[in-house]
């Protein structure tokens, strides 16, 4: 069987452009400035180790300068030793770029003698205020809104949205959002990451309020179950979600992130749900909530540990990152009992000059087995997906994958943006990369399912192309091929980390 999607392509696409400007740390400049580095580090006695006069920083207008030096791998008054300069330099680029508030950075000496150096580091700032209309599918992937909903504007949420970056110049994030349509969502969070003198301690809450006129409440066949189950009876909410958020974080040196948060969430559905999951006990179908309830409430605590050396946190070719979590849901509230672990890592490694292969794995396993409805999903949901099954899902209380990919750098192409005249923005990166990849995984419940991928080990394989740019743009095109004898091609727009 044959999955086609060719005649919705341009639909694809244009669903998918508007992300292209608000979401990889492609370099306009660094290849030529790299280049005269090198020759001028070839000048230097290279058994010397020279002392640092100086870092200057320029075309910071908003970012503090002690959020800039907080990355670089050197020190005023410290020593570098000439042999392993330019490899500090270029960590130092990836660092600062890797905080995701420049587009562009470009370290440089200034200055040098026998004995000591001046260096300087040149950034280009982002955009960093976004007022700007919402638009989004509420389906788990273009493919599946286009193909199996048949791209009903339905199933879209629109609205306003206003992210603000680095708000103080210190990483702090504030945004509103207001959206209507398939759900109707009110949102206030803001992020300090750096509340502290020493740069290591931050802050974060949020309020969030979504109604939504349809909801997904069972698996049928691997495949969801939602009231109602047309999209031409979409009319009045059927399931409304409430949660505060506050945390904690912390981070010593760079690599490294600890956060704590603590959530209050209140969860409601309509009666009719609970009545057609009566009707379907023989399909498998759990209760939502546990005693098929309509509401619940209940707190969680969430730990994670972030472990992240890598040259691009949106597009990791270099490096290896891990990042585990800890969920406990309910606190003691009767009918809801969670304690959930989920880890995911990655190996990224160079093999030539533009030649790349990696392995990346995410699991999770949720304790007690006894789970309602609510905390089933896995597979096929987020991150957690074998490129080929973008169609289906699979419940469980235990589910991974492991996906390998080898990769090879096709070109860069700058395209004008004609229209704007700002130096910033006049040219705009592209960078293709040809890929072909293979995943395993599984997930498992120990209730009965109809669903026929579940309980068994899962394989898809195939090729593609990623397409990277400004503001940690990746767009993934994925033509992949799975144990069911299916095919097709598949678009993602999204990061592993």
């Amino acid at each position: 069987m044959k999955i086609t999607v060719v005649k919705y392509y341009w639909m694809l696409l244009l669903v998918a452009a508007p992300f292209a400007f608000a979401m990889a740390q492609v370099s306009v400049l660094y290849d030529t400035a790299k280049i005269k580095l090198k020759a001028t580090i070839a000048q230097m006695p290279q058994d010397a180790v020279l002392k640092v006069n100086s870092i200057t920083l320029k075309d910071n207008k908003i970012t503090r300068d002690y959020i800039i030096l907080r990355e670089v791998s050197f020190k005023k008054g410290g020593t570098v030793a000439v042999k392993d300069l330019m490899a500090l330099l270029d960590k130092t680029r990836l660092d600062v770029l890797n905080t995701q508030v420049f587009l562009e950075v470009i370290p440089g000496i200034v200055n040098w003698t026998n004995e000591s150096i001046d260096l300087i580091i040149t950034v280009k700032e982002r955009w960093y205020i976004f007022p700007i209309p919402y638009f989004k599918l509420v389906d788990r992937n273009l493919n599946q809104w286009v193909v199996e909903q048949n791209a009903s504007l339905e199933r879209v949420n629109y609205g306003i949205k206003f992210n603000w970056d680095n708000v103080s110049g210190r990483r702090d994030k504030l945004a509103f959002r207001y959206v209507n349509g398939y759900n109707r969502q009110y949102q206030l969070s803001y992020e300090q990451p750096y509340a502290d003198r020493k740069l290591e301690k931050g802050f974060l809450f949020g309020i969030y309020y979504t109604s939504s006129r349809q909801a997904s409440f069972a698996t049928d066949s691997n495949k969801q179950v939602f009231f109602p189950a047309s999209n031409n009876l979409i009319n009045d909410f059927v399931r409304t979600s409430f949660r505060i958020e506050t945390g904690f974080s912390l981070r010593k040196g760079i690599n490294e992130r600890h956060s704590v948060r603590l959530n209050y969430v209140n969860e409601t559905i309509a009666d009719t749900i609970t009545r057609l999951i009566n009707a379907n006990s023989s399909k498998g179908f759990l209760p939502f909530f546990t005693d098929n309830k309509t509401k619940q409430a209940f707190g969680e605590l969430v730990y994670t540990y972030q472990y992240l050396n890598l040259d691009n946190i949106a597009y990791p070719l270099k490096g290896v990152a891990f990042s585990g979590s800890f969920l406990q849901r309910g606190l003691g509230v009767k009918g809801m009992n969670l304690w959930q672990f989920n880890g995911k890592g990655g190996k990224y490694i160079k093999l030539g000059e533009k030649t790349y292969t990696s392995i990346y794995g995410l699991g999770t396993i949720k304790l007690p087995f006894k789970q309602p409805g609510y905390n089933m999903p896995a597979l096929g949901y987020g991150d957690m997906f074998l490129q080929g099954l973008e169609y289906y899902v699979a419940d469980g209380v235990l589910a991974g994958i492991l996906r390998t990919t080898v990769a090879q750098e096709l070109f860069r192409v700058n395209v004008p943006t004609l229209i704007i005249k700002n130096e910033k923005y006049k040219k705009i990166p592209f960078r293709v990369i040809g890929k072909v990849h293979g995943n395993i995984g599984g997930a498992y419940t120990p209730f009965y399912t109809t669903g026929v991928l579940n309980n068994r080990l899962l394989y898809t394989y195939g090729a593609g192309l990623d397409i990277l740019s400004y503001y940690d743009f990746v767009m993934r095109f994925d033509y992949s091929f799975n144990q069911l004898g299916e095919n097709g091609l598949f678009l993602h727009v999204r990061k592993d980390f």
